[in-house]
């Protein structure tokens, strides 16, 4: 196991344990859905593989990927006046 280096920056993921926020969420919702279906053993192996693998796609991307994502898809869709609708595919001049 690697050592865990403490964060340098304030803008440094936050981390909750050893792993990172982005990390915990799916291995944390696999654990719920285990528990209701109690069947939690299966969940947690089901929610570490999950997370290994989420993670394995995160670093090969660069950046702000995800986020990129996102709103191409429409799942987030900033505030601002600036902000074009990420449904929009074709802009034509005005």
């Amino acid at each position: 196991m690697e050592a865990i280096r403490f964060p340098k920056y304030i803008d440094s993921q936050q981390r909750l344990l050893f792993w990172t926020a982005d990390q915990m969420v799916p291995f944390s919702v696999f654990v719920v859905i285990g528990m209701m279906l109690k069947a939690l053993f299966v969940s947690i192996i089901c929610g570490v593989l999950v997370s290994w693998a989420f993670t394995r796609y995160r670093d090969s991307r660069p950046d702000g990927f995800l986020i990129h994502m996102a709103y191409w898809y429409g799942v987030l869709i900033p505030k601002g006046r600036s902000i074009l609708s990420p449904f929009l595919r074709r802009i034509l001049p005005a």
